[in-house]
């Protein structure tokens, strides 16, 4: 009795009456019939249909503890590339921080010329910093010119600087005269000064190169991509630095590499009017590829004009590209060791059709074949740290000094 009262709990009867209707042969009578079809269901009936959204819950649930494992080991990953490019580097942690929020950061060498540990930061120092990248690699162009990408470093802190990352040149007493009220004398100004007579550069053009110290880079301004801007992370000039990661001459005016209190903005935006009698510029890798030689000469003509109008005083600096290591050299059809060679040729040309000072660290850096020594790189373009302080000598060694 007990297990009939059971299946009666579990079972439930579905009952349907069909009415079926037949003629007789010659369509004079009709005779139904109705049939009563009882079909018993159990509660359980759909627990297969259970089980499916039962599953499909255990796949979502499992696909988004894959997708967190995935996240956390990216993560997890780039904690251990910082943390390993710090060390290699020989690096803070605060130091990393001002690298990420585009603060600024000096970096100075030790008393024994070494750059692999980096100690006080010198104050004179002052570096407009942008975001770090690996490669050189450009994208397509319109018409105007390209929009390649490279590679970079940074670094900077304020001491007699402006706000714009860089050295106060030749203003004496800049913070007093700021903070002076209407009716407060100025020692040291007097009203019968004559201004100081600017001496043309291009007066006895070419003068020839001489040595100098580090003392001669204070009132210098070095413009240029991401090996430019690791050179003045790591070489330890006391210079301003206006470079950016894939800096490309066809966009200087619009470019922004000046870090400000209001953001990064362009060169010329923030470009003080006789403040450095020395200038670098280093540009022509992230071009290659883009454009011909005459349109490359005609923008680099413009900049260095358009320089001129900014430091009348200034002595300009066309340096030569750096080469890249064999390997690179042989995997980049537009980046190469031969093209790097035409347009060097094509720089040293141009720069004295503009009374400009060509210079090639290359050769310091170069096997005999004219390939960047592989140790002192590891991505085949840029320079480690610890060989900034070569390049820093070619630069030493081969200074424009106006008497």
């Amino acid at each position: 009795m007990s297990e009939k009262k059971e299946d009666k709990n579990h079972e439930k009867e579905n009952v349907r009456h069909i009415k079926q209707v037949y003629l007789s042969d010659d369509g004079s009578e009709e005779t139904a019939v109705t049939s009563k079809i009882v079909e018993k269901t159990s509660p359980h009936g759909n627990e297969h249909i259970r089980d499916e959204v039962r599953h499909e819950k255990n796949h979502a649930v499992r696909i988004a503890a894959v997708a967190m494992a995935m996240v956390f080991s990216i993560i997890l990953s780039m904690a251990v590339g910082v943390a390993l490019a710090l060390w290699d580097g020989h690096r803070t942690l605060s130091e990393l921080n001002t690298v990420l929020f585009a603060h600024y950061v000096s970096a100075a060498t030790r008393d024994d010329e070494s750059i692999e540990a980096v100690e006080d930061p010198a104050p004179e120092e002052a570096i407009s910093i942008d975001e770090n990248s690996k490669g050189t690699s450009d994208e397509a162009l319109p018409e105007d010119g390209p929009e390649g990408k490279e590679e970079d470093v940074p670094a900077s802190e304020d001491d007699g600087t402006g706000d714009y990352g860089m050295t106060m040149a030749g203003i004496e007493g800049f913070e007093s005269v700021a903070k002076a009220d209407e009716d407060d004398e100025i020692a040291g100004i007097e009203e019968e000064d004559e201004p100081e007579t600017i001496k043309d550069p291009l007066e006895d053009y070419p003068l020839p190169f001489t040595t100098v110290d580090e003392s001669y880079f204070t009132d210098a301004l070095f413009i240029g991509d991401s090996r430019l801007q690791g050179f003045g992370f790591w070489s330890g000039l006391p210079a301003t630095y206006y470079c950016a990661t894939g800096f490309q001459l066809y966009k200087y005016d619009t470019t922004k590499v000046v870090q400000t209190e209001n953001g990064k903005v362009p060169i010329f935006d923030a470009m003080p009017y006789d403040a450095f009698t020395k200038i670098y510029i280093k540009v022509g890798l992230n071009e290659l590829g883009y454009g011909t030689e005459e349109n490359f000469e005609a923008k680099y003509a413009e900049l260095i004009e358009k320089l001129r109008e900014y430091e009348p005083r200034a002595v300009i600096y066309v340096h030569a590209i750096l080469p890249v290591t064999e390997a690179k050299s042989a995997t980049d059809k537009a980046h190469n060791n031969p093209n790097i060679a035409v347009r060097n040729a094509g720089l040293e040309k141009f720069a004295k059709t503009q009374k400009a000072y060509f210079l090639d660290a290359g050769p310091v850096l170069s096997d005999l074949a004219g390939n960047l020594k592989p140790e002192m790189t590891s991505d085949g373009i840029h320079l480690k740290p610890e060989y900034m302080k070569i390049w820093r000598q070619y630069l030493c060694e081969h200074a424009i000094v106006i008497q």
